[in-house]
């Protein structure tokens, strides 16, 4: 069976930087299962998966824009002291996670400066501007159940279609 829409999946692989580091596996492969088609992974991973066979082996990798986008120049921000007073208690070189107090969002990231007056922040994600490397296996490929599916497609309950009224 090849992998499609509607396919549950199973794959191991690791996954490296241009330069060879590790994101993943650097101690053997690593697991990872999904539903093909819900955007359960990266768009550009599920799309170089599609069509591939079971039990097939596969390198590849998948462009900065395809994965967590470029890096962005205007997502890195030095703001004032005045502005951010949280800032005097950052330190350069840390992730720091936030939340906004009205909306509940969550988001990240990174101190790359600190003066007297300000601190220059990144919040592109970690991984933005780089290619991803995969190697891997697929292990497993089959029509995904139905239970699987109704998990993935919640909005699309049709009371009609089970004689609901």
């Amino acid at each position: 069976m090849h992998i499609a829409k509607d396919c549950f999946i199973i794959i191991e692989y690791d996954l490296r930087l241009e330069d060879g580091s590790f994101l993943k596996g650097e101690n053997g492969p690593v697991s990872m299962n999904f539903v093909a088609g819900y955007a359960q992974v990266l768009p550009g991973l599920e799309s170089r998966l599609m069509g591939t066979p079971e039990g097939a082996e596969t390198e590849f990798a998948v462009p900065a824009a395809e994965a967590f986008g470029e890096h962005d120049p205007d997502q890195v921000k030095t703001l004032s002291f005045d502005a951010f007073p949280a800032g005097r208690n950052l330190r350069p070189g840390t992730w720091v996670s936030a939340k906004n107090g009205t909306t509940g969002a969550e988001y990240g990231y990174f101190v790359i400066e600190k003066t007297d007056a300000s601190v220059t922040v990144d919040y592109n994600h970690p991984l933005a501007g780089k290619d991803l490397h995969y190697r891997l296996k697929v292990i497993k490929v089959r029509p995904a159940l139905p239970e699987e599916l109704e998990f993935l497609r919640p909005c699309e309950h049709d009371p009609e279609a089970d004689g609901e009224q």
